[in-house]
């Protein structure tokens, strides 16, 4: 059978997937469009899945599973008919909750027979509750066991008459608006959980707990936003019919939000937080939104942990699956396996709505009860590969000079030894937002200054964000707090050896990626070779891009951005291009 899954609606992350059997591709309309966190409708995304599985149009595929936001499908439809597509596939779309295409995305690419699961964001699908209130979901829970997901429970925060939520929602909607307080963008939660190890606990003991956060079920935290928007916000705008218009107004509340002056969580309040957000000039880390960013992600391990603890009393599994944006909290999910009974792990490395695709398409495929084969995800490779034509084509476009490489690997292991930058570029691409050695940017971890160095040179990211460590499967336990494989660069560990400092964090951990020779030989070979060269089975691994823009998908996205960053060198399959 073959299934197109896709997310079109919403603020952003919109993409395709296609099933064909055993045949899985998986691409983001970032990577085509390049516009980072893209909510274009993903037309260029739906005719490269149909392109690399080898299909003519839409209209031969069997099923279209489309992520669902809105109890109201009528602007989907109109999506769909703008760009000519609806007549070819009416009768064959099937809409997905979706927090079940986010838990389908976990369970049914796990390892895992049974599992429990969990999907925590900041807000899914919109739906009626107790009549005729509208409410949004935040966290889901389920119980999964020969390839079908039972609900256990769901979270629910009900929309206030006239607009806006009553409340806050999810622990995710709450660390979210952290995230715009202290001026990070849309879809940069990240860069709150990078600046919390460089904060203390002062708002911990500041914040009067028994208002701010409730627990009233074994599953269900109530949260009271401390922040709030300017008391002229229109919170009507966020209800127009017109989707562009919600998302505007969407970005003007954000804008607004401040902590009032007088606030009953707080025992004491920061002058400058009841003027808003942080200006953009204030560097971090500072004091008070450091530890207000140390705080969130205080409060949201320490729910995710109580979670996972009482999912495993409902379920008693030793399998724990994890998706929703907050799945890609990767210091959350280290503790989680740490303080709770579960023995083993899955994180879908697209956690956040970028994999609501294969969820959707994986969801209709196992209710359809047809075929419940199980397609397992060994790797995030789900990008087309270019074959050799195309990349010698892209060359002789860009006019660089190249050589053509014997052994790809042992080249970038020996410039990467001489503390090169160096771009590598193999294979299909990642699905999801962590390049994984197909779309990388490599160089050593050894020398202290090389993350200052890649940053000046290349990156131009803040300075308090790490860079993650790629090291040989078997040798992880060697110089990390690590008893399980990390494939996806979705676990935070100890570092315990103080010879990569690049890769090591304020805290002294490091986001780990664990590369096998089955997974990924190529790059495999590459930390394998630099191993012998330095005594280190360890590289620093970031993604091909510059801040702010979405990783390089093609040949020619790659060559554009070397010309365009300071990479030392560039590597494509098995040609070199060296900086002049």
């Amino acid at each position: 059978m073959r299934i197109l899954g896709l997310k079109i609606f919403g603020r952003h992350d919109n993409g395709a997937a296609l099933i064909d059997g055993e045949k899985v591709f998986a691409v983001h309309q970032e990577r085509l469009d390049r516009k980072k966190y893209s909510a274009k409708f993903p037309a260029e995304a739906i005719d490269y899945c149909l392109k690399a599985a080898g299909f003519e149009n839409i209209g031969q595929v069997d099923i279209v599973a489309v992520d669902q936001m809105t109890p109201d499908i009528g602007p989907l439809i109109e999506v769909f008919s703008k760009h000519g597509l609806w007549d070819k596939i009416k009768n064959k779309v099937i809409f997905v909750n979706h927090h079940d295409a986010h838990a389908a995305s976990a369970y049914f690419c796990s390892p895992f027979e049974e599992a429990a699961v969990m999907v925590v964001d900041a807000g899914g699908q919109t739906a009626r509750m107790d009549g005729e209130k509208l409410a949004v979901e935040t966290e889901s829970f389920y119980s999964a066991s020969g390839g079908k997901l039972k609900l256990s429970h769901r979270n629910r925060q009900p929309v206030r008459t006239g607009g806006g939520l009553e409340g806050i929602g999810g622990v995710g909607n709450f660390y979210s608006q952290v995230t715009y307080f202290i001026n990070f963008g849309k879809c940069e939660e990240g860069k709150t959980m990078g600046l919390a190890p460089y904060g203390n606990d002062k708002f911990v003991d500041l914040i009067v707990e028994e208002q701010f956060v409730k627990k009233i079920g074994p599953l269900q935290y109530v949260f009271q936003t401390p922040l709030e928007p300017h008391p002229e916000y229109d919170f009507g705008y966020l209800f127009k019919k017109n989707s562009y218009s919600r998302k505007a107004a969407w970005f003007r509340l954000i804008k607004t939000l401040r902590f009032p002056k007088r606030h009953p969580l707080f025992k004491s309040l920061p002058a400058q937080f009841a003027e808003g957000r942080r200006p953009k000039n204030t560097k971090l880390p500072d004091d008070s939104y450091t530890d207000l960013a140390f705080w969130a992600q205080h409060w949201l391990e320490k729910v995710m942990i109580d979670y996972a603890n009482e999912l495993h009393k409902i379920t008693k599994s030793k399998n724990l699956c994890i998706a929703g944006g907050v799945g890609l909290n990767s210091v959350a999910n280290k503790k989680i396996l740490d303080a709770s009974p579960f023995e083993n792990i899955f994180i879908q490395p697209a956690a956040g709505d970028s994999g609501l695709p294969l969820g959707a398409a994986l969801w209709v495929k196992h209710q359809l009860n047809e075929d419940q084969s199980r397609w397992r995800m060994d790797s995030a490779y789900l990008g087309r590969p270019y074959s050799e034509n195309e990349v010698l084509e892209a060359l002789a476009v860009s006019g660089e000079k190249y050589i053509k490489l014997e052994n790809p690997a042992k080249t970038a292991a020996e410039l990467i030894a001489q503390e090169k930058i160096v771009g590598w570029v193999q294979g299909g691409s990642e699905y999801g937002p962590r390049a994984l050695g197909n779309r990388s940017i490599l160089c050593s971890p050894i020398p202290p200054g090389m993350k200052d160095k890649l940053n000046a040179q290349v990156k131009h990211r803040e300075s308090f964000r790490p860079f993650a460590p790629a090291v040989l499967e078997e040798r992880a336990s060697e110089y990390f707090d690590l008893n399980c494989t990390s494939p996806f660069m979705l676990l935070v560990a100890k570092v315990k050896k103080d010879s990569i400092p690049a890769i090591t964090h304020v805290d002294g951990t490091g986001r780990v990626q664990t590369v096998s020779r089955k997974q990924n030989p190529a790059f495999y070979n590459l930390i394998e070779e630099f191993g012998k060269i330095t005594g280190v089975p360890v590289v620093l691994n970031t993604s091909l891009n510059d801040n702010g823009e979405p990783i390089v998908e093609t040949p020619e996205d790659a060559l554009k951005s070397f010309r365009k960053t300071n990479l030392d060198a560039l590597i494509i399959h098995n040609y070199l291009i060296l900086r002049d």
